[in-house]
């Protein structure tokens, strides 16, 4: 009961985005976690630590905490385990880790249902730097992914990941690239290309800089071309 009491807490915290008390709701918990045995606690615990996670960022932790979750809830049959295998897939993609989550047994028992075949989908189009093909999962209403209000939560930083990572292909051949070419290739205004170009160079995923007068990225490249 302690636990579940502490679970609700910790929900609470993140809809209200109180980052310091949540986690140290979730310390505490962690105190008593380790005496509990009963699955179904310990997977509410886990899934509410994940959420945690995600609003701090740190991807990975989130989705090991999520993973953790998702085998306890199959341990006993909860209908929300593939709620969190989908979280866990989520999570892969922001922390951009190519480990196949469906690799495991239980994983393995979702492998034809459409929701996880949509995630799955989405994974594939996110490694392939493919937003048309995420585009189009997100907007199929089948199976309605968006529908749950943490995914479509985490939706913007999504895109904006897979945007950064296409950006990043497409310049580094070139010494020289226009906005107005990188706006039409990645589908967003001139303004967000700049946004995203000032991410990666400050990340040091690129190297050069913005010529604002040019409209232009100016780029050390090793191959010296112009687009």
């Amino acid at each position: 009961m302690l636990l579940e009491v502490f679970a609700f807490e910790i929900q609470m915290c993140i809809d209200l985005k109180e980052q310091r008390r949540m986690k140290a709701v979730f310390r505490l918990s962690q105190n008593f976690a380790s005496t509990i045995e009963d699955p179904r606690v310990v997977g509410t615990i886990k899934e509410c630590g994940g959420k945690m996670y995600m609003a701090e960022r740190k991807w990975n932790e989130a989705k090991n905490h999520f993973n953790d979750s998702f085998v306890c809830l199959v341990e006993v049959g909860n209908s929300r385990a593939k709620t969190l295998l989908k979280y866990v897939i989520l999570a892969s993609l922001l922390a951009q880790s190519e480990v196949d989550v469906m690799s495991t047994t239980q994983s393995k028992t979702f492998s034809n249902d459409p929701e996880i075949i949509g995630m799955l989908n989405l994974r594939s189009g996110f490694f392939k730097n493919d937003i048309k093909t995420m585009t189009e999962v997100l907007n199929d209403k089948k199976i309605n992914l968006l529908g749950d209000p943490f995914i479509a939560q985490y939706l913007d930083e999504l895109l904006r990941s897979v945007r950064l990572k296409t950006l990043e292909s497409i310049c580094k051949p070139y010494k020289s690239v226009k906005l107005a070419f990188l706006a039409r290739k990645i589908a967003v205004p001139v303004k967000e290309i700049k946004g995203l170009l000032s991410e990666l160079i400050l990340e040091e995923r690129l190297e050069g800089q913005i010529d604002q007068l040019k409209e232009t990225v100016e780029l050390r490249a090793t191959e010296q071309q112009t687009a």
